[in-house]
């Protein structure tokens, strides 16, 4: 059963005019901020200054038509369900009472796209695993669907299961988080078991944050020739990854708008007593449950814990750089409250000051190799799909994905994590413990001061730039005491 790469079968701009597609795509993205992704990772979510929509069945090969320059892939919608999508507001400064509904869902995902042969059983059985225990403990069987992309499934919770009057209660995406993390919580052991079992070709992880976007049903995978197909987890027993084959998928239509509203009701009650809230947070206060084995050991052989507990006079100061990011990330939070894009933000702040402090405005080449530096996957994005953002008086770019850019690169909160999160780890502190620590330490600032880049720069960053451990994180801790772990648990 071989694979195959894009571009070798499949042709989107003649798939996306089946009536069966279109039809699917469409009625399932209605409501939702759509996005598409073309070849190279280049992502539409704004057509002339206006959120993505799908409405209508013909929207689908329309869309394809007018974004041909990017060579669309696939269709994409955010978990949230809004109540209006006509112009940026609703999904930026109106996006917390705009959301009517949010999708739960867990990413069961084969580690290397190129191994699903070897791995898809595993993630049959993870998806299994998960609707089993849900089903049997809290009586939430008949709302739940899954989505095999082509590499990896998505457990998911039709969002109507959840009753109006819930609702009234909490807002959707607080639902959506805690129930999926509540799960992964209770089945931790027995999934990092599997994963182990399955040498760590698989990943598990909750991805519920605020303007996410997921994979609409019967849309073409965004690399591999197969499409996204949804089943009824009671099919999990028959699947195989040749249901996704282009030609003629096997795709239920029902799987994914069956739903009992109110079914999901006491679950997502204990989540969220167990849970909490999630709104304004993202990775870095609520942390989201991800299951995988350990990144690869560090050279010298240690495992990172044990490379930061052995390391002399932990915990060390962990450079100018990532402190930079931090701090930036953290006012980012105070100024703005909307933390998805707060570690686009920290990085973006942390490369312009560098290359500015090195080569200065006249040395713009030097910026693009910098930002591909500090970038997983090196993507550039054209010129002409940027638009221009302020924050607290300085000026960045920002891609149609909603990352900040600079050098034609975006700064995704992945490349966050590998430049700056773990250089905090590296250091001997627990990141969690530092971006507290940097929240109340800019808290003691007037809001004058975080929204004056100078101001900024000379009252706040400066002082600690070299100091942080002494004159944050020590302090921090005499007035609170030894509230969190030094080292990320294992």
């Amino acid at each position: 059963m071989a694979l195959n790469p894009a571009g070798r079968g499949i042709n989107p701009v003649e798939y996306y005019r089946r009536p069966r597609v279109t039809e699917e795509i469409a009625e399932f993205l209605r409501g939702r901020w759509a996005a598409v992704e073309g070849t190279g990772k280049r992502w539409v979510r704004w057509l002339s200054g206006r959120p993505l929509r799908v409405d209508r069945p013909s929207d689908v090969p329309a869309l394809v038509e007018r974004l041909r320059g990017i060579g669309v892939r696939s269709f994409y919608g955010t978990i949230e369900v809004f109540k209006r999508l006509e112009e940026s507001r609703d999904v930026e400064e109106d996006y917390e009472a705009n959301v009517l509904r949010a999708t739960p869902f867990i990413d069961v995902d084969i580690v290397d796209e190129d191994r699903v042969d070897d791995a898809w059983r595993c993630v049959v059985e993870a998806a299994e695993t998960i609707y089993n225990h849900l089903c049997s403990s809290y009586n939430l069987c008949r709302s739940i669907y899954m989505v095999w992309s082509g590499a990896g499934i998505h457990v998911r919770v039709n969002e109507n299961a959840f009753s109006s009057k819930l609702l009234e209660q909490h807002h959707p995406l607080d639902v959506a988080f805690a129930a999926a993390e509540y799960v992964l919580e209770q089945l931790e052991p027995q999934l990092l078991d599997l994963i182990r079992r399955c040498k760590g070709m698989i990943k598990i992880e909750n991805l519920v944050a605020p303007k996410r976007v997921f994979t609409a049903p019967l849309s073409l995978h965004r690399r591999l020739d197969r499409v996204a197909v949804a089943l009824a987890p009671e099919e999990l027993g028959d699947f195989s990854p040749d249901w996704s084959r282009p030609e003629n998928p096997h795709h239920n239509p029902q799987a994914w708008r069956r739903y009992e509203r109110g079914e999901a009701d006491e679950y997502a009650r204990r989540a969220l007593e167990r849970i909490g809230k999630v709104r304004h947070r993202t990775l870095m206060e609520a942390r989201a449950a991800k299951l995988s084995l350990p990144v690869p050991e560090p050279p010298g052989g240690l495992s990172l814990p044990a490379a930061v507990a052995s390391a002399p006079g932990s915990p060390r100061e962990p450079g100018r750089f990532p402190v930079m990011a931090l701090l930036q990330a953290a006012r980012y939070y105070l100024l703005t409250g909307n933390l998805e894009r707060a570690k686009s933000w920290g990085l973006n702040r942390a490369i312009f000051y560098a290359w500015a402090k090195y080569y200065g405005p006249a040395r713009r080449p030097q910026l693009a190799a910098r930002a591909h530096r500090y970038s997983t996957r090196g993507s550039t994005v054209d010129e002409d799909e940027l638009r221009w953002e302020e924050v607290g008086g300085e000026r960045a770019q920002v891609s149609p994905r909603g990352w900040y850019v600079i050098g034609g690169v975006e700064q995704r909160p992945e490349d966050f994590d590998r430049n700056v999160a773990r250089k905090f780890e590296e250091a001997g502190i627990s990141f969690e413990e530092a971006w507290r620590a940097a929240l109340e330490y800019l808290q003691r600032f007037p809001r004058s001061v975080l929204r004056d880049p100078q101001r900024f720069y000379k009252e706040v960053y400066e002082p600690v730039r070299d100091h942080f451990v002494e004159k944050v994180l020590k302090k921090v801790r005499e007035k609170h005491g030894a509230l969190d772990r030094w080292l990320r648990r294992g």
